[in-house]
């Protein structure tokens, strides 16, 4: 492996397999949008035109939120980990434009975030970013130039197993709209970004945390009080239903 990443390096095509990769990402969530979108009552046309506009507006803001990182100064990098939190509000007027429901398009939309992620994350390889730590077993790094913890490629797997342990949710659910689905991704991919973000070799803010891992803490966060707060409302409407029949 490490011999293939430094003959691509050397030959001067390792941006084009991380574009490849990227772009792979994408193809990955509009198949996924086509072949999936039946099963959450959404027509082919409009679980496509869904994706795309929410992507769209989740890296406009993406953008503003790095512009404002950086004090106004600067526009930043483009990792869209941190817009991950956002994406519902950006799924409320495309839902509203599109008649969707959007506890429908959330649970929809919810294992696309990962997908993304567990498949454009192996360009990284081939570019050297997002590196971990030196280390003399891992992946060489056409960056450093030389060995490294393999960290895109441990993210990409995990962001995988994400994707899948939402997708087995959504389907024992039988693909009804709880509101619980994102919330539930949210903190499966928060609080293992939060702990994956320790063995990058990157910039830390204070205590060896870094700013994505701020990112991804809050992520967590927000995705467990949300699923708490849903859970429980749920519970009060299936109690008060249940009482309800047996008063009849």
């Amino acid at each position: 492996m490490n011999q293939i990443i430094r003959q691509i390096a050397e030959q001067g095509y390792g941006q084009v397999l991380y574009n490849i990769f990227f772009a792979a990402g994408f193809v990955a969530v509009f198949l996924f949008a086509l072949i999936a979108g039946k099963k959450y009552k959404i027509s082919k046309w409009k679980a496509l035109v869904y994706v795309i506009c929410v992507y769209t507006i989740s890296t406009l803001w993406m953008f503003v939120q790095c512009w404002i990182e950086n004090g106004f100064k600067g526009w930043g990098g483009n990792n869209i980990v941190r817009t991950f939190v956002w994406i519902p509000l950006a799924a409320w007027p495309v839902s509203k434009v599109l008649k969707i429901d959007w506890d429908r398009g959330c649970d929809f939309v919810a294992p696309c975030v990962p997908l993304v992620q567990g498949v454009a994350h192996w360009g990284c390889l081939f570019v050297g970013c997002c590196h971990g730590y030196p280390c003399s077993w891992g992946v060489y790094n056409p960056l450093l130039e030389q060995n490294v913890f393999p960290s895109p490629a441990l993210e990409a797997l995990v962001a995988l197993a994400v994707f899948a342990v939402v997708c087995i949710y959504e389907k024992k659910q039988d693909y009804k709209p709880n509101g619980l689905a994102y919330p539930l991704m949210l903190m499966l991919f928060g609080y293992s970004r939060f702990l994956l973000e320790f063995l990058r070799d990157n910039r830390k803010v204070m205590f060896g945390v870094s700013t994505l891992a701020i990112h991804a803490l809050f992520m967590a966060l927000v995705g467990t009080a949300v699923y708490v707060t849903i859970k429980e409302k749920n519970q009060k409407k299936s109690t008060k239903k249940t009482e309800r029949k047996k008063r009849r």
